[in-house]
């Protein structure tokens, strides 16, 4: 049976888009979570779905982000699914989906594939926050930055709203529409503008 996990980190975005790549992908039931949560204790939806979940089903899931805030989480939750003989489908990683016929050797190649994608996509979320903290830094110098918070950046206090950010930085090198990225964050245009103008002038520092 496969079984779909869709999540967003707080409760006023939409699971739709999510949700409807899940049921065209072939998932027959759906968890549905609106919350980020400390740890994947803390994602009630998750649980309930790993403990739905049985021998030989398959969770589905739209990215690898989905099923943990860092690299830890996610290689912690692949390695729990392949003790439960548990199949793994991320809809943007069509690599990851492909049967090679050997179990063991798909559990090998899917274990590296993940832990070296959640490595980068960490390392580079640490690189972003490092960059900008350098950006600030020089900014103060040439006093072009007044020291006004932002609600969503990389170092906001609050989770959700560093969250959000993320979320906006790799949709943003993507090159997804500003448009589309507003509606899918539940941010307003300029906000996704301003984070789109703050990247591109660490890059011109870097």
């Amino acid at each position: 049976m496969k079984i779909g996990y869709a999540r967003v980190s707080t409760t006023d975005q939409n699971l739709d888009r999510q949700i409807e790549a899940l049921k065209k992908a072939g998932a027959e039931k759906i968890f549905e979570e609106k919350m980020s949560g400390n740890s994947m204790t803390d994602r009630e939806e998750l649980q309930k779905a790993l403990s739905f979940l049985r021998e030989k089903d398959v969770l589905m899931v739209e990215s690898l982000d989905r099923l943990g805030r860092n690299y830890d989480d996610i290689v912690q939750m692949v390695q729990q699914l392949d003790r439960k003989e548990i199949g793994l489908i991320v809809l943007n990683l069509p690599i990851l989906n492909h049967d090679l016929g050997d179990s063991n050797l798909q559990k090998l190649i899917r274990n590296m594939i993940v832990q070296l994608l959640s490595w980068t996509t960490q390392n580079e979320r640490e690189e972003i926050k490092r960059k900008q903290r350098q950006g600030i830094e020089i900014a103060k110098k040439k006093g072009h930055y007044k020291g006004r918070p932002v609600k969503y950046a990389a170092d906001a206090k609050n989770p959700r709203d560093r969250m959000t950010y993320n979320v906006i930085v790799n949709k943003l090198k993507k090159g997804e529409p500003i448009k589309k990225i507003a509606e899918e964050t539940d941010v307003t245009r300029d906000t996704v503008y301003r984070i789109k103008r703050e990247l591109a002038f660490l890059q011109d520092l870097f």
